[in-house]
């Protein structure tokens, strides 16, 4: 999965670079508005499927439109992924589950494939691309017998393996803080003079791999908890596997996906080029 994302995203950079063509001379607009849609996560208790068990997110969006090519957006997502190993059957032996929820924050650069303007009757649509960087917050927790336990204060793994890589160190489970890579594309619309839509799916690779709380092996200590005085065991709730075997896939870090809507207000910059027809 890391590898054929990595050719996409290598292979939309090359795109952009090879087709924008400077336009300076085009208004500068500002757009804000909500997005809303669906989220998801790939890793691994769910290597294979997007879209599985996938959940609500929601958020809003501020957009500087620097010309009709070129975009940049700031925007916040508040987003939840989940996945089972009882549903997803990727390893149905080991039994975990998890539910993440996540603030993301993101800045991204889009480029419109075709001139695209909001409010211009004959530039009123364009396919686009996006690249970008994002922090995101999150939180994860087990359902364990219908309640959610707070997963980030239990060791439910052994210790960290000595050849981490930086990010493992920087961004492990003890972080409530993680660093993303989002890209994607999308198509805008133009819905009048000053309101426009997006619908765009988004990726992001993240720089954590416990987005799920998997990751490396069994501990020797078993993580547990008692939920109406019955004791659950967190690392191991199957109790198919012993200390040092492996409970996650180390190699990969974690991703999750959106698939999304947003309506957006098209505001005009103080130079005052924002409202002039004249050019279209």
């Amino acid at each position: 999965m890391d590898r054929r994302f990595r050719y996409l995203l290598i292979l939309s950079f090359l795109a952009i670079f090879a087709t924008a063509k400077a336009q300076f001379d085009d208004p500068k607009t500002l757009e804000i508005g909500p997005h809303g849609g669906v989220s998801y996560y790939m890793g691994d208790l769910n290597p294979m499927l997007p879209f599985a068990m996938a959940k609500p997110q929601y958020g809003g969006l501020v957009r500087f439109n620097y010309n009709n090519r070129w975009t940049f957006r700031f925007d916040y997502s508040r987003a939840k992924v989940a996945a089972s190993d009882e549903v997803i059957k990727w390893r149905p032996e080991r039994g975990l589950n998890f539910t993440s929820i996540i603030n993301d924050f993101s800045l991204v650069a889009e480029f419109n494939f075709l001139e695209y303007y909001t409010g211009n009757p004959k530039k009123n649509v364009s396919p686009y691309i996006f690249g970008g960087i994002s922090v995101f917050q999150y939180t994860v927790f087990a359902d364990v017998a219908g309640t959610l336990v707070d997963l980030s204060n239990h060791a439910t793994e052994g210790p960290e393996p000595s050849n981490a890589k930086w990010y493992d160190k920087m961004f492990g489970k003890t972080s409530p803080i993680g660093l993303s890579l989002p890209f994607g594309m999308g198509v805008k619309f133009s819905l009048s003079r000053h309101m426009a839509a997006t619908i765009e799916w988004r990726m992001q690779k993240t720089f954590t791999d416990y987005l799920d709380d998997v990751a490396t092996i069994y501990p020797e200590q078993h993580a547990s908890v008692e939920v109406e005085g019955t004791i659950y065991d967190l690392s191991d709730p199957t109790g198919n596997y012993v200390a040092g075997q492996q409970r996650g896939n180390s190699a990969f870090n974690d991703w999750f996906g959106m698939a999304r809507a947003s309506l957006t207000w098209k505001f005009n910059l103080p130079d005052g080029r924002g409202c002039n027809l004249s050019k279209f």
